[in-house]
Parts: C-alpha cells; structure tokens; sequence
C-alpha cells in the first residue's frame, strides 16, 4: 500500500490511529506486510509504545489492519485489508434483531491456537510430588553407607563402585 493511499484512506481516523497507519504503509513490503516493532512505531509516531499499541488494537477493530504472529519471530506481521473485500452486498446493512450480535472469533483468541507456557507443562495433579524425590518408603533395604538411599540403588556407592570417588 502506497503512502499516499494510506493518506486518503485514513482521513476518518484520529491522529495516532493515522499516523500509525501511515508508518505501517512507509513499512509495508509490496505485498502489503509491514513488521516495525512497537518501539520503532513510536519512535516514528512521536508517542509512547502503550499508545501505539492502542492505536494499532483501534486499526484491529476498525478493520483496517489484520495482525498475525510468525512463528519464532518476536515481531507481528501487520497486513493493510483492502476495502470493498467483502461477502455483503453494496447497501445492505447486517442487523441482528433482539439484541442478536454477530462476533467474529479470532485464531488467536482460539484455545487450540494458543501459544503453550512453561505452566502447561507442569504436572496438574499432586502438586507435593514437585520438587525434590521422596524419601524411600518406610521398611526399604536402605544403604548402611549412606542415609537416605535404597541399598539397590545407591548413587554413592555406584560411583565408589565404578572408582569415581576414592
């Protein structure tokens, strides 16, 4: 998307949703992509990093810019969304009635597209087996050596064993 398209296309829009959208279209590859970082938009716009990303999160609800998250890369990919792209017909207005509302579900927001954490894979049940092993259970052969260990299976005398530790 050419700047100067950007201009006319963003006159209905506040200064920073605009000039956010102008440093995008300055961005933009010729296939309509643009991936400036938060603080490079700011450092353009003139503004702090939290009111870019408002105005970018308003350009997401308007419809004017999709936002999508490549893998591996810290950065979002910002897409123009070209107008007159749509399954509606010229004049016909979508009104649900009854107080009906038509939401448009987002991939992101979707549970099975959402970005696994160290949390998830934390083990959801016994939460007191975490952490250190457990002491050998009452009545084991423990080694006469070395407190603590079973006598099958004891990591000290392995390693004397093997002539590790003299």
């Amino acid at each position: 998307m050419a700047v100067k398209q950007a201009l006319l296309d963003s006159a209905d829009l506040g200064k920073n949703e605009r000039l956010v959208l102008l440093t995008l279209a300055a961005h933009a590859n010729e296939n309509g992509d643009a991936w400036p970082s938060v603080a490079t938009i700011a450092r353009y716009v003139g503004c702090s990093e939290r009111t870019v990303q408002r105005a970018l999160a308003k350009l997401v609800e308007l419809g004017r810019i999709a936002v999508r998250q490549v893998a591996r890369i810290a950065t979002r990919v910002y897409r123009f969304v070209t107008q007159g792209v749509t399954d509606q017909a010229e004049g016909v207005t979508n009104q649900g009635q009854g107080g009906d509302s038509q939401r448009v579900t987002r991939s992101e927001d979707h549970p099975k597209n959402k970005k696994k954490t160290w949390r998830d894979w934390l083990p959801k049940n016994h939460p007191d087996r975490r952490g250190a092993a457990l002491p050998p259970a009452r009545g084991s052969d423990q080694c006469s050596k070395h407190r603590g260990s079973l006598a099958s299976n004891c990591g000290p005398c392995r390693s004397e064993r093997l002539g590790v530790l003299a």
